[in-house]
């Protein structure tokens, strides 16, 4: 059961990596106002971008096929036990 959970885990990183790798930038809503101008309500989103440099994404995907290995051993020698 460790060994499945890790590589599911591991898999799980390996997505996030290459996820990032596709879309380094990310968007988010910050803030959303609503100002007034003479007689008009105008409503101002702020939004909040994040990079990911590609070498974060590239050791999330490294951490992610390490450990997707990881999960294969420790699966493998269970079930020769």
């Amino acid at each position: 059961m460790k060994g499945n959970a890790l590589v599911l885990v591991g898999f799980l990183f390996v997505a996030a990596g290459i996820t990032g790798l596709i879309h380094p930038q990310w968007q988010g809503r910050d803030k959303k106002a609503e100002v007034d101008i003479g007689s008009r309500s105008v409503e101002i989103d702020t939004r909040k971008i994040i990079d990911f440099p590609p070498l974060f994404s590239g050791a999330v995907l490294v951490i992610g096929l390490c450990t997707a290995g990881l999960g294969g051993i420790s699966r493998r020698k269970s079930r020769a036990t």
